[in-house]
């Protein structure tokens, strides 16, 4: 899942589009990871809390309980999918050995992620 070399601190990572920003953003379980990761302090995110924090989004917004099985689909959803889009776009890095998703800024994403943050929690 980790690309084969990641920017490193001092790289300058080309801005992501508005269309793939947006495309980004159309997936509500990988809208709530970019809500997670992007308010998160430091620059770097370890994946149990990640599931948590998503898996708790999705159970309030539907006002169901937090089960074992949404937070087991969660999990496997962020790994085996969401994870690697994030990856591939250069907005994070993923090191499955540690469990550890270094994040890297984009103004763009952040600025429509915290916009429609606010409108879907009102």
């Amino acid at each position: 899942m980790t690309s084969s070399s990641p920017p490193s601190d001092s790289a300058v990572l080309s801005p992501l589009s508005l269309d793939t920003v947006l495309e980004l953003l159309a997936n509500q379980r990988r809208r709530f990871a970019l809500y997670s990761l992007l308010t998160a302090d430091g620059s770097s995110v370890e994946f149990e809390p990640l599931i948590e924090d998503v898996a708790t989004l999705e159970a309030a917004l539907t006002e169901d309980a937090l089960t074992r099985e949404r937070y087991q689909d969660v999990a496997a959803d962020l790994y085996q999918w969401h994870l690697p889009v994030l990856d591939d776009v250069g907005i994070i890095d993923y090191d499955p050995r540690q469990d550890l998703i270094r994040v890297f800024e984009d103004s763009c994403l952040r600025k429509w992620t915290l916009r429609v943050q606010q409108d879907e929690f009102l």
